[in-house]
């Protein structure tokens, strides 16, 4: 029977289909007799005529049927006649509305049957008709979506493909390109995620659509990766929280809330992203951009505090943001002093930058002397021999710190361990640590080191250097006298600062805990740990075998005497010295009695410790065989374990750094200056010396190392290269004025101070937001000064004459006082008529002359933007096109005469009468004797506020300054709120009972940056009226100047309670700056 139905409908068939192509015909064939089996006979011949119906619905529909009959051939087994029936249906739907759409879909139906079962054809079908939007791209589009049918359906159940769809369809209506390439890589990407995950990522994928379309692709390429650093059970409800972000208005786009968040949670332990992410859901009923954004702060926020603090710095947040969502945003964002105030309070760590002015106050109190508190990051960073950016140390003027502390749990605790790593360092400096001398006797031990001193080849370049020069295993003698002289200190320490001794002790305590055991080291390791533990007052810690007790009691006994009040470093050299003997007198081996036998030890009187004078006999050959190496046989002797709180102690590198900068000063006074230290001499100090690792500082051949080494250690010292032939890279001195020959002109150093700035839509500070870049302002052409004074002839002699009123009478005399040199004749007249008429006269009856002076300091703080590069004559209209009656003569007439004008005399800007305005002032200033400052300022951004010194406070009016004038020029924009901080902090410098803070510009504050965008106004009005009241809090005076005619719309705002003034003659401004100083001061 098969046959005969397949012979029947071929014939019925036939003309019909003879006028298409041939493939038309033999796809119909082949389907049939695949189908004959699996299909009754009326299944099968109305499947072939739904075929034959599909070549007359348009002219290239005899396509869709070709794909037709074809997949009649290709149906899975589990086909069923019901599925196949759908997809006729769907097919002739398609066609009639699109032919290669429905061939797209035909082709693609047997494979996604076989993905997705019979049952879900129809609505896999209506999935991508939803794309279709009768135009040729959502064709294509919808077309694309049946091809990737059988790959996708791989990764997604048909319901999770219809919100792929939807992502699609939403997509596709901003762009089809970007629709198609997401589509295209929607089956690679989803089969990278876990099941669970894939239709949170596709709902996120929708949202993103619909608010920044955009961000899509980025999402698809980039979206898997980052999600994978969420806790896999989490994921679905990060994805939740970044699509409530998404579902908002903001300035930032959703996937960039997405890409940090996760980012941060990648750097957070996983097991607190259950903590963390439920925390951040608190936030999101009042703004998914707080919640975001707590995310993204999570590892700056945990290197702070706790994970068990943190619910607590939540929920202070979150009070904030339930009062004010821009005020919780800055919260989350870190861009609130509130969050830091309240960061640093439930946080145990201490930083550094916080509490270093502090220390460095302390440090100054115990040394006597100006030392100044930085990072260890920061020695590391010079290449002059310390490599550890974390252990603390000295060279000898500064001391480094590390930049944080967080070894307790509480912040007290870990401010009194910052505090004992200065002293150490502090102590160190106090006590003279630095200041050996090799020739001067100790005051405790008997001087022997004379009697070891070799013959040489040179003198030693320090007296650190001829000390250890002394012994054949410099690693050994360095590290015994590094104990020696610590355990010096410490005593030192407990003697003269006794509030910090129980945090030392404390200390010392934690470190002995931490030491190695020494039963299982070799012997000579040994004995110097055991020196280790008893300068840590570890006596009672000390093991050593019992048949070899006297020397390591002799050693004790050393160590304890060193520890005497009046012990000064040649001692601690005496002590190393000693300690050097019984160490190599020891062998560095494994000792085969039983660790049982190891017993305490009790330190030998000083007495009997100490020799009292060299071993050995016949002078120096005598003595030098006493200090010998390690023997035969024995292991390689080893640096005891660090120890934290005593840092990173260099003596022979500290000793020549200041023997460098000795020479770069000169010498001292009453002594020969030392010569230059030479390459060759630092390569020779570089090979014996163990206190420097070229390895650890620089990659790179021996060669290299040691000429950047050098280079860095002359540039720290300010010590000028020795040979000028040899300055190829070299720094110059501190004498140089960079325009010697074969010198480079000297760029200005470039100072960096931080300052808050005002939010005030979040009523906050964002910490330390911006940055200002403080540097003196480079020279110019020395003729400007007088040119401008030879310009403004009259108004100079005028401004003079007014100033010169202002000066103060030497003394005024005062009447009226209870108490003076003399009677006020008047108020004692007055005094005896009361008197007499039995009134009850006043007793103010004396007179005395008080000395007036005139206690003035003002910041004159000039905008150099870009906009005061406008000239004058542009503000105002410059012909009338009446006058001219149309004559193009009388035009060409005028532009010519105007052209020669500009050029004999080109026209001024606004910058040019700034600076004018500036020499009438300071002329009259120097009349006057008022203490000033003049300042430019500029920048881009917040990162570079720049900050031009033209003339300090301290600085006194020489033809340098003088130049400097002539390089005033428009620069960049105008962030005037940092600008204003810094001029108040110069200010505050100054002693002055009267300090004036003036502002001359030319318009309305603005920089990148400076608000939600561009052309916000309020935000950096606000910001810099902020600044002027924190001037005013300070007790300073401020005044805004402008030549914006336009300047009341906003300074009425800027300055509410302040004085201000708008130049409408931009031209009167050099006479009118002095009437205003006038004003200001009398």
């Amino acid at each position: 029977m098969p046959v005969s139905i397949v012979t029947e409908l071929l014939a019925r068939h036939q003309e019909r289909l003879s006028g298409f192509p041939a493939p038309l015909g033999q796809q119909f064939e082949a389907g049939l007799r695949a189908l004959a089996n699996r299909l009754t006979p009326s299944q099968l011949q109305a499947w072939a005529e739904t075929g034959v119906e599909l070549t007359a619905l348009s002219l290239r529909s005899w396509e869709a049927a070709v794909e037709y009959f074809r997949a009649g051939a290709n149906y899975p087994p589990q086909a069923t006649w019901d599925a196949i029936e759908t997809i006729g249906r769907d097919a002739l739907q398609m066609a009639a509305e699109s032919a290669p759409l429905a061939v797209s879909f035909l082709r693609a139906a047997p494979g996604a049957m076989e993905a997705i079962g019979p049952a879900n054809i129809h609505a896999w079908a209506e999935l991508g008709r939803r794309l279709y939007k009768g135009n040729w791209k959502s064709s294509s589009l919808a077309a694309q979506f049946y091809e990737v049918a059988p790959e996708l359906f791989r990764v997604l159940r048909i319901g999770q493909a219809s919100r792929l769809v939807v992502f699609i369809d939403e997509l596709a209506r901003h762009s089809y390109e970007l629709a198609s390439a997401c589509l295209a890589s929607a089956p690679a990407v989803l089969a990278r995620l876990d099941e669970d995950d894939r239709l949170p990522f596709i709902s996120f994928a929708t949202e993103l659509a619909q608010t920044s379309w955009a961000d899509s692709r980025l999402y698809f390429d980039r979206g898997v990766p980052l999600i994978e650093k969420v806790h896999s059970a989490l994921r679905e409800r990060f994805l939740l929280l970044a699509a409530q972000a998404a579902r908002g208005h903001h300035q930032r786009s959703a996937y960039q809330y997405f890409e940090d968040a996760a980012n941060a949670l990648g750097e957070v332990d996983p097991n607190d992203h259950q903590q963390v992410i439920m925390l951040a859901e608190q936030l999101a009923p009042y703004s998914p951009f707080a919640a975001m954004d707590f995310l993204t702060a999570m590892p700056t926020v945990l290197q702070r505090i706790r994970i068990d603090e943190l619910e607590a710095w939540q929920q202070a947040g979150l009070r904030i943001l339930q009062a004010s969502a821009e005020g919780g945003e800055a919260y989350f964002r870190l861009q609130s002093t509130r969050a830091e105030d309240i960061l640093e309070n439930l946080s145990s760590r201490v930083e550094l930058s916080r509490v270093g002015e502090v220390l460095r106050l302390y440090c100054k109190a115990l040394t006597g002397r100006n030392v100044s508190i930085q990072t260890a990051e920061s020695l590391a960073e010079k290449g002059i021999g310390w490599v550890d950016e974390h252990r603390a140390s000295t060279d000898g003027t500064t001391i480094f710190l590390p930049e944080l502390m967080e070894r307790f749990p509480n912040k007290e605790d870990n401010f009194a361990a910052m505090k004992v790593f200065a002293t150490h360092q502090a102590a160190h400096i106090e006590f003279g640590s630095f200041q050996f001398e090799f020739d001067r006797p100790g005051a405790v031990f008997p001087t022997r080191r004379h009697a070891f001193v070799r013959d040489r080849e040179r003198p030693a370049t320090t007296d650190m250097e001829a000390f250890f020069d002394l012994f054949p295993d410099r690693q050994l003698a360095s590290d015994l006298f590094t104990i020696a002289e610590d355990a010096r200190i410490d005593a030192r320490v407990k003697d003269e600062y006794g509030g910090i001794r129980r945090h030392l002790v404390r200390m010392q305590a934690e470190e002995l805990e931490r030491r190695p055991p020494v039963e299982m080291m070799p012997l000579r390791n040994a004995f110097v740990e055991n020196l280790v533990r008893a300068s840590l007052d570890g006596l009672h810690l000390v093991r050593w075998p019992r048949d070899r007790a006297e020397a390591m009691s002799r050693a004790l006994g050393i160590l304890t005497a060193l520890q005497a009040p009046g012990a000064t470093v040649e001692d601690a050299a005496e002590a190393a010295l000693a300690l050097y003997e019984i160490a190599v007198s020891i062998p560095n081996i494994h000792d085969d009695v039983d660790p049982g036998s190891w017993d305490a030890v009790e330190p030998m009187e000083a007495g009997q410790a100490m020799p009292m004078e060299a071993a050995g006999e016949g002078g120096a050959q005598g003595s030098q065989a006493q200090l010998g190496g390690a023997g035969e046989g024995e292991e390689e002797y080893e640096s005891p374990q660090e120890i934290d709180f005593r840092g990173d102690f260099k003596p022979e590198l500290v000793d020549l750094l200041m023997k460098l900068r000795e020479n770069a000063q000169g010498g001292q006074a009453g002594q020969q200056q030392t010569m230059p230290l030479t390459p060759e001499q630092l390569a020779e100090l570089l090979a014996k010396s163990v206190e420097i690792d070229l390895d650890a500082m620089d990659e790179g051949d021996l060669d290299a190392s040691t000429g950047m080494f050098l280079s860095n250690l002359m540039k720290e010292a300010g010590t000028p290269a020795s040979e000028k032939g040899d300055q190829g890279g070299q720094p110059t001195s501190d004498n140089s004025t960079g325009e010697g020959e074969g010198e480079e002109p000297l760029k200005p150093i470039v100072t960096v101070y931080y300052y808050d700035e005002w939010d005030f839509r979040a009523q906050d500070y964002k910490p330390r937001w911006c940055a200002v870049k403080e540097a003196k302002l480079e020279e110019g052409d020395d003729g400007f000064y007088e040119k401008a004074l030879k310009e403004h002839a009259g108004l100079v002699a005028q401004t003079r004459k007014q100033f010169e009123l202002m000066k103060p009478e030497m003394f005024r005399k005062i009447k009226r006082l209870p108490d003076g040199e003399d009677f006020d004749l008047d108020s004692a007249i007055e005094w005896m008529v009361e008197k007499r008429a039995g009134a009850n006269p006043t007793e103010k009856i004396y007179w005395r002359r008080n000395k007036i002076e005139r206690d003035v300091a003002v910041a004159f703080l000039i905008d150099m933007s870009a906009s005061t590069d406008e000239e004058i004559n542009k503000r105002d209209k410059k012909y009338d096109d009446d006058d001219y009656d149309d004559d193009p003569r009388k035009y060409l007439s005028w532009w010519v005469s105007k052209r020669r004008q500009e050029l004999t005399s080109p026209p001024k800007r606004i910058i040019d009468l700034e600076k004018e305005s500036t020499v009438l002032l300071m002329t009259a200033l120097e009349t006057i004797g008022d203490q000033y400052g003049i300042y430019g300022f500029s920048g881009y951004g917040r990162d570079n506020v720049e900050f031009f010194v033209i003339k300090d406070f301290d600085e006194t009016l020489d033809q340098k300054i003088k130049n400097r004038l002539d390089k005033i020029t428009p620069i960049r924009s105008t962030r005037m709120g940092p600008a204003i901080r810094h001029a108040t902090f110069k200010l505050m410098q100054t002693d002055a009972k009267v300090k004036i803070l003036f502002l001359l510009s030319d318009g309305r504050p603005q920089d990148h940056g400076y608000g939600r965008d561009r052309t916000e106004k309020e935000y950096a009005i606000h910001d810099t009226k902020q600044a002027l009241n924190e001037a005013k809090r300070e007790g300073i005076t401020p005044f805004a100047l402008t030549v914006d005619r336009a300047g009341h719309d906003y300074l009425k705002t800027m300055c509410e309670d302040m004085g201000y003034e708008v130049v409408a003659d931009i031209e009167s401004l050099p006479s009118r700056l002095p009437t205003l100083y006038r004003r200001l001061t009398e």
